[in-house]
Order: structure tokens, then sequence, then C-alpha cells
């Protein structure tokens, strides 16, 4: 296997060079590039590197899938190469996006959406575990008045009381707001102060214009909109304030202008907004948790391959958590995410190419093992041959619509994995455990008789080829 080192020359030198790269960030798995010209891009080779499991365009971003190894080659690359004039790895990312079509903006909002929550990750991953912890010390015995156990489950609530915050801030990254600006417009909007005032006076006004009563505790696309405001009131104020001035009035300034816009304007619209997504899921799983299962477990692999899924997390499960102790809506997830592993099983045993059997086997095992991290067996496999990817859907959503009309929970933010299934035990586990066994054999039988054929023998023949003929 490559090195970290010659992973990354291979990478940036396949990707058009540095001089191609707006910006570079990464996610669990994923390299994610915002390039300026995508027709420069050599995939095939990409995806022929030893190391890189596959690589794909989403959200206006090229993403290369490498598995765990994708923060050691991250930090070689930031660490050697000048991306757009910086080492931090990041630039301006409105450049380089196609904003022109439909497709072009919705990749553009995904892009945007995934930068933001990207870093956010391992303070998740980190609260998910500590709540296991918690369930697994409560299991054992330890009780939950005990100092200790009130401190960690102190320390693992701290994400949600202050996600807004980490929003803001990851924002402020992405938008290139100022950081403290940015803290302290979204400090202002939780400050208790903030919600004294509608409790004191039936209408609370700002300059006689009437402010709407939102509590922002726990909010998500006000603080995103009121950041992305704030840094375009910062360029603006850079370009129309003389040199004397700037250093000075301009944040007062941005302040000033940003505050009221944000209560009166946009923290309104973006609760609105938030809303209505949270409606929606809510009351699909009012009606129908049978229902409701079967599109978020048929839906949720589209869902993680748009960049979608942590905006989903963040304004459903999180919030469901924080208040209920469980959420009983998103938890549908689960089982697709073991389809997967069932659909890269059925490949290893199905295919007769060695190559291919191998590697199936090989990234299944690595899924199964990585504790939800779902990425290596998915594209490497099962949307490389299409057929696979497709059954998984199809078992996934057969396993969610059990998991659904079970009433099955999750009661921390963690993906469906061996090592993760405290956080799913309670009421509906047992229909969660039924929920993924069904859905697994429909996947795994659908694509072991109908998802494995010639093509996949011949993909993988041309690619051997091509690869040959590239080093020759």
């Amino acid at each position: 296997m490559m090195s970290a080192s010659e992973l990354s020359k291979n990478i940036i030198s396949n990707v058009g060079g540095v001089e191609n790269i707006n910006s570079l960030t990464h996610c669990v798995t994923r390299l994610r590039f915002v390039l300026k010209e995508k027709e420069k891009v050599n995939k095939d080779t990409i995806d022929n590197l030893d190391g890189v499991t596959s690589s794909l365009y989403s959200g206006g971003q090229y993403q290369v899938i490498i598995g765990q190894d994708v923060a050691n080659v991250f930090e070689d690359i930031i660490s050697n190469y000048d991306l757009n004039g910086t080492k931090k790895g990041v630039a301006d990312t409105n450049q380089g996006e196609d904003k022109k079509s439909i497709l072009g903006r919705l990749d553009q909002l995904f892009s945007i959406l995934a930068s933001i929550f990207t870093p956010l990750i391992p303070a998740m991953q980190g609260m998910g575990f500590l709540k296991i912890i918690l369930v697994l010390a409560k299991f054992m015995g330890a009780s939950p008045e005990s100092t200790t156990y009130q401190l960690v489950n102190t320390l693992s609530d701290s994400f949600f009381y202050f996600l807004p915050f980490l929003v803001a801030w990851s924002a402020a990254e992405r938008f290139k707001a100022n950081k403290a600006l940015a803290l302290m417009l979204t400090g202002f909007l939780l400050h208790p102060g903030f919600m004294e005032l509608f409790k004191a006076n039936e209408q609370v006004s700002f300059l006689g214009i009437n402010v709407p009563n939102i509590n922002y505790t726990g909010s998500i696309l006000p603080p995103i909109l009121t950041i992305l405001l704030l840094s375009y009131v910062q360029k603006l104020l850079n370009k129309l304030l003389p040199k004397l001035f700037k250093t000075v009035f301009s944040s007062v300034i941005a302040l000033i202008i940003t505050m009221p816009i944000a209560i009166l304007i946009i923290g309104p619209i973006g609760n609105w907004g938030g809303a209505i997504l949270v409606n929606l899921f809510n009351s699909l799983y009012q009606f129908s948790p049978l229902l409701s299962g079967a599109v978020i477990g048929g839906l949720w692999q589209v869902i993680i391959i748009v960049g979608m899924h942590w905006l989903v997390l963040t304004l459903i499960q999180f919030p469901n958590i924080n208040s209920l102790g469980v959420d009983r809506v998103t938890v549908a997830f689960a089982p697709s995410i073991m389809c997967q592993i069932a659909a890269g099983l059925a490949v290893a045993l199905k295919v007769k190419n060695k190559v291919v059997r191998e590697n199936a086997l090989s990234l299944t095992v690595t899924s199964l093992l990585s504790g939800g991290v779902i990425e290596p067996v998915m594209y490497g496999v099962n949307i490389k041959y299409r057929k696979p990817f497709y059954f998984v859907l199809v078992g996934g959503a057969v396993g969610g619509a059990i998991t659904g009309a079970c009433g099955a929970g999750i009661t921390a933010p963690v993906m469906f994995g061996i090592y993760t299934l405290p956080a799913f035990f309670g009421k509906g586990f047992t229909g969660l455990m039924i929920g993924t066994l069904v859905g697994c054999s429909v996947t795994f039988l659908l694509t072991y008789f109908f998802g494995v054929d010639k093509a996949i023998e011949e993909k993988q023949k041309k690619e051997l080829e091509a690869y040959t003929a590239e080093i020759v």
C-alpha cells in the first residue's frame, strides 16, 4: 500500500495540480476538493490508486474516498502543498462551483452544508460514544445520581447545549467571517436575557418593529444564515470604509447591521425552514411509523451520498435525543447500514473474478469492523457495480419499515454498528434486530441472484487493462 506521502502526491497531480484546487477539507473517510475545473481530473487513475476506494462528484465537490487513513493523507497535503496561497487547506470555496443550473445550485448548497458540518464530526462522535459509555455504566449498575455519572453526562450534553456555537464557528470558517463576531452574534441569540425580554413584555420591538418570539436554543439554520450575512456585511465594509476607520469602527458597524436583520428576518426564516423539515419527518412518523421507516430506510444511503445526512440528524435526531432522551424517527436508517455489508458479502461470495472477490471481501470486512463507517464497501463495491446498491435501497426500505413499525429508538447520535449497539437498547430493539436481519436477507438474496453478472467481470477486466496500459 502507498504511504500517505505517495498517495497525496498522486492525488494532487491527478486533480489538476494545486493550481486547480480552490479548497480541501476532509471527513471521516473522504478528501473533499472544490476544484476550478473538474475536467482536469483523471478520475480513472485516482480510482485505481492503491489506497483509494473510489471517487465521485457530489455536492459541488470532488470526493476521494480513502477510508481510515484519510486524516494522514490530508495532513500530508496541507503540510507540503500551498493550496491557493494558504497551507490551511481552506480557500474560497465559492469559486469553481457551477451556480447556473438548478442542480448546480443544489450542489452548491450541499457543498456548503457538508463543509460546515464536517469539522463537527469529531465532537459528534465523542459525544455519541460518551452516551454509549453511560448506557453501559447504567446497565452494569452505576447510579445516575452519582456525581461521576452526572459529570460525564454533562460533558456529553454540552455538545447539544453549545451546538449553535459550534455551527457558528464552522460557518465563520466556511464563509470567511470573523469568528469572534460570529460567536458574539450567536451568543446574543442564545443569551438568557434575550428570552427574558419576551417573558417580561407582551411584545418586544426594535426601533418600533416587532421582533418574533423565537427560542434559538439548539438551532442550526439561524446561526448559519446569520454568519453568512455577517460575512457579506464585513466584505462590504472592507470595501467602503477608509483604512483609517476600519480597525476602530468595522466591528461595531457589522454588529449593528447584522443583529436586527438576524432577529427580524434571517432568524425567523431559518427557524421556519428548519421547522418545515422537522415537521415533515415527524408528521410522517406520526401518520405511519411503518411508512416513515420505509422512506428513511430506503433513502438514507442516497442522503449520505449527497451529504445531507448530518443536516437531517442535527435538525431531527439531536433535538429529540436532547429533549426526549430517544429518537424514534430517524432510527430507521440503521438497517440500511448493514444492508451495505450484506450486498458486499453477496458480491464476494458470488463473483468468479478473484480480484473482485478479494476486493469485495476486504472492503466488506473493513466496513463491518469500522463502527458504522460504511463508505469503503458502499463506494468500492456496491455503487461501483450499481445493481448491489439498488438492492441496498430495497433492503433498507424493508428493514426500515419493520424498525419503524416496532417503535425502535436511538439514545445517542451514532452510526449503527457492532460497537454502538447499546445506543439502540430499549423499546423496539428486538424489532430493530429483526428489521436488520430481514433487510439484510432481502439485499443479500437480490444481490446474489440478480446483482452479480458478467458486467462486473467485464468492468474489472477493462479497469485492469487501462491500468496496465497506463503503467506501460
